[in-house]
This record gives structure tokens, sequence and C-alpha cells, in this order.
């Protein structure tokens, strides 16, 4: 992703993110949202004058975090939650938490890292959010369905594990844990998830990598530094 110059540019760069982050299972998703005045936020206000500084993103040299459209949000976020629209979870109490596709509520900026091993580069997400459910639904969910198979065209194998340590974000509830998304005849897909909520508005910092080569999952300095952050943006 080449450095933007102009609307052209704008355009050709956004849409090479959108296909690299919606070829399902395999996709890299790196989401970052904009928010609101109140700390809260009310439900008529708009969260997109809320956005993490692009210097933030990890991004490749020569590369840059782009805004995602609002046309795109449902494919990306629902990349980074882990369920396609349609798709059938087993068990179907394992469905995994939802964030809000409305642009009022959830805007999406991706950056992708630098290349490794010759492997598909990690993309880096940031999002800021509203929603009415406490963080604990997630982290309720997380550690309850360790395994669980999702089928979408086809059949993904889903491991999930909680991390033991989150950075602490001041006010806020703090929850992190790892998916690794495993396909038939395709390398896994590991995501990384960092969470803070306060009140109604909860942010999240993410890294998406394919491939056998190599992360383990645990948080990187790129990760927990984009996690201050998205939590310094978003929830002020």
């Amino acid at each position: 992703m080449k450095t933007v110059k102009g609307e052209t540019s704008v355009t050709t760069g956004t849409q090479r993110a959108v296909r690299a982050l919606t070829l399902a299972p395999v996709a890299l998703a790196v989401v970052a949202v904009l928010g609101a005045c109140a700390i809260d936020g009310v439900p008529s206000d708009s969260l997109s004058h809320r956005s993490v500084a692009p210097a933030a993103f990890p991004v490749a040299p020569g590369s840059v975090a782009i805004t995602v459209p609002p046309a795109q949000l449902p494919a990306i976020i629902a990349d980074l939650s882990g369920v396609p629209p349609g798709a059938r979870v087993d068990p179907e109490d394992c469905v995994p938490h939802s964030i809000s596709m409305r642009p009022a509520d959830t805007v999406v900026q991706t950056g992708f890292g630098p290349d490794t091993a010759g492997e598909a580069p990690p993309a880096y997400t940031t999002v800021i959010t509203r929603t009415d459910q406490p963080l604990a639904h997630v982290s309720s969910t997380v550690a309850r369905c360790g395994r669980y198979r999702r089928t979408s065209g086809v059949e993904v194998a889903v491991v999930q594990r909680v991390l033991e340590s989150v950075p602490a974000v001041r006010g806020a509830t703090v929850f992190g844990y790892v998916r690794t998304e495993t396909a038939a005849g395709v390398p896994p897909v590991t995501t990384t998830l960092l969470l803070a909520q306060r009140g109604n508005v909860r942010v999240y910092a993410a890294r998406r990598a394919a491939g056998f080569a190599g992360h383990d999952g645990n948080p990187d300095d790129a990760l927990l530094a984009l996690f201050a952050a998205v939590a310094a943006a978003g929830l002020r």
C-alpha cells in the first residue's frame, strides 16, 4: 500500500486493503475507529471525530493506514469479530460478539506491517465503537468456548485462549484473547485482540496474521503501543 497522493491513489489503496481484508478465511484485518464527545456518548452522537493517529500504526515503510469506507464495514468487521454474515457456529452459544456496523458508531482504519518470512504481512487493527453490552459478555463467551466450528462455504476450526495479562486502562474494563482459525488447504489465521471498555464505548487493538511460520499470538510491542493509542483516543 503506497503513500496516498490524490483521489485516485486513495481509491486504489482503499480497494487494495478491502480486498486483502475480506479474503476469508485468511483475511487480514486492521480496524481503527473514531469517537464521540462525551465519555460514553449518546445514541445521537457520531463517534467519527475520534481517531487514532496514522503514525501509531506499525505499517511497512512506504505504506499508510487508511480509513475504510462505510460500505465496506460489514465485511471487515465480520472478519475481525470472527463470524461472516450467515455463518453457522457449533456450538450455537459460541457465536462471537458483534460489533456495530453503523458508520456513526464504528469507523475503521487499516494498516499492514512489514512482510515476514515471505508470508503475507500482518494487519493491525484499532476499533472505537459504541455497544449496549458489557465487556463481560465477550470475556465469558471466549472463556467458555475454547474450541468451536464455523461453517460459511467452508468449515473452519476455531481455537481461542484468554490472555493472562492485558495492560490496564484507567477507568476501563480490559480483556484480551487470541483466536486461531484453520481451514483445509490454507494457512491458519491468528488474531490477537486487546479490548477496553468504559461506559458504552469499547475499543479494540488487533493483530491478524496468516501463516505457519510463526506468531504465537502473544501481543508484540507494536500491538501494545497501538492498544494504548486507541484507548487514549477512544476512551477520553
